[in-house]
């Protein structure tokens, strides 16, 4: 199955690895496992989870990159 892009990409600053642009779930997966220190709050396992589902064709891209900006947010990381 084809990795579906966002229609916006999301740009995030870290702090520790400058600026980056993740364009899709599968970009947000790899993200949000390098960048999230702590795995277990109910925003990153919804993002996790939304992104999984993305990849497999279960929900929409959309929603996905909604719930990886709500995980990012609460991680107090800065989206652009």
């Amino acid at each position: 199955m084809p990795i579906t892009k966002w229609q916006e990409p999301v740009r995030v600053s870290t702090g520790t690895r400058g600026t980056e642009y993740v364009s899709s779930a599968f970009d947000a997966i790899i993200f949000l496992m390098d960048s999230c220190e702590e795995r277990s709050t109910v925003t990153f396992v919804e993002a996790r989870n939304a992104c999984r589902g993305a990849l497999a064709g279960n929900v929409d891209a959309e929603v996905a990159r909604e719930k990886f900006l709500a995980a990012v947010s609460a991680a107090k990381m800065q989206v652009h």
